[in-house]
């Protein structure tokens, strides 16, 4: 923790932390690294790699905080003014921290971020300057059930798919008297952060050039439409459930409990399906082109280092250590949970985790955030309400949208 304001040190300092050697300052420095809980190896993993840096770097003593509403401390701990020296930001939450001040610019100090995938760079980028490496993240392809393909006869999901074929697929699935009873072809849930995947493939935008939130405005406002009426069709007309409607807690449950013979999830369901239901036979696939094209969605955390901060040169020392070329092949090798957020470590993660993790590596190359802006909550409630409606055919999809985007256009003009 600190209480005097961030300055600035050149590169050829950070340079001279000599991270291979951990030669530093004599005095013993205490940085604390906040962040949440993931699994229990994930947790393990990070405590190796901070193990690791304070090996290196004998003047550094790295203490770890992983805490329960994880969110709700660290704002608390910035209102308070006395805050951790590094700690996680989600894409969601990054431009509200800058926007208080209490993030420092890293742009300069980052090792190698052109090596990041653009995407995740994207995020955490204001004006083109990274601020925050991205520590790892995940992104959505198409899973489904090979021997629910097989009975049907019927080829496997590919990377060429479009909506058309996903409908075609759903359909033959569902005609072929071979799923098992209660069974739905693909189980998807009408949750924005899937349902936004549709939107992306279907020309959308969030953002235009000038930073400005623009879903379904202007152009974006077809495909808008277009993705909730492929979409709610495919539930009006019993090709998809929801998870709840399978008596499932989400749609990967679903899936694993043979109650979906496709469904969408992220590279989290790897491990999980690997754990819990070793015996379904399953593959993965990069989510059906719409009519704009490939796409899919990233979720993905950063490091960020404290703005204002006394110890700075150590605080980039052990972020860098951790999301450098090196830092990502630990993620990689680690086979679970979320990828590498360097593009150059895709094919060790793939080796670790198996062929399943193809899809969401090549995903990686074009997966943009669903992220709205700070204080947009109204909006999202607004437009998951009505994605649900859509999907139980109690509202038209163009109503949705339009009553989504005049919410947001109020908001914009507050």
């Amino acid at each position: 923790m600190r209480r005097s304001r961030f300055a600035v040190f050149s590169m050829a300092a950070l340079t001279a932390l000599a991270l291979s050697t951990g030669v530093l300052a004599q005095d013993t420095v205490t940085i604390t690294l906040m962040g949440h809980g993931s699994s229990t190896a994930e947790d393990d993993a990070l405590n190796a790699s901070v193990l690791a840096f304070e090996e290196a770097n004998p003047g550094i003593d790295v203490d770890v905080q992983l805490v329960p509403d994880f969110d709700t401390v660290l704002q608390t701990a910035f209102a308070s003014g006395d805050y951790p020296e590094v700690f996680y930001t989600g894409q969601s939450l990054f431009r509200q921290y800058v926007d208080a001040g209490v993030i420092a610019n890293g742009s300069g100090y980052i090792e190698s971020p052109e090596g990041f995938y653009p995407a995740l760079a994207a995020v955490y980028s204001i004006d083109g300057e990274l601020y925050c490496p991205p520590k790892d993240f995940s992104n959505l392809a198409l899973e489904y059930n090979t021997d629910y393909f097989d009975a049907a006869g019927l080829e496997y999901p590919n990377a060429d798919w479009t909506w058309d074929d996903l409908r075609a697929a759903a359909e033959a699935l569902a005609a072929s008297g071979t799923l098992p009873e209660g069974t739905v072809p693909f189980g998807l849930n009408p949750d924005i952060d899937r349902w936004f995947a549709f939107y992306v493939q279907a020309g959308g935008t969030f953002y235009d050039e000038e930073g400005n939130f623009v879903f379904g405005e202007d152009a974006n406002h077809d495909a808008a439409v277009s993705a909730l009426d492929f979409t709610a069709m495919l539930t009006q007309d019993g090709l998809a459930a929801s998870s709840s409607d399978l008596s499932a807690g989400w749609p990967g449950e679903a899936f694993g409990q043979g109650k979906a013979a496709m469904t969408m999830e992220g590279n989290w369901i790897i491990s999980y399906l690997n754990d819990t239901f070793p015996d379904v036979n399953w593959g993965t696939t990069e989510l059906p082109a719409g009519p704009g094209g490939e796409g899919t969605l990233t979720f993905s955390e950063a490091y960020c280092v404290g703005a204002d901060n006394e110890h700075p040169e150590e605080s980039w020392a052990l972020v860098n250590f951790l999301t450098n070329e090196a830092g990502a092949e630990r993620v990689a090798a680690e086979g679970f949970g979320p990828m590498p957020s360097r593009e150059a470590s895709g094919a060790s993660w793939i080796e670790a985790v198996g062929p399943v993790g193809e899809a969401f590596v090549a995903g990686g190359a074009y997966a943009v955030a669903p992220v709205t802006p700070a204080g947009f909550g109204e909006f999202r409630d607004a437009l998951g309400n009505g994605v649900g409606a859509a999907f139980r055919g109690e509202e038209d999809s163009v109503d949705v949208i339009d009553e989504a985007v005049e919410v947001s256009q109020e908001l914009k003009a507050e």
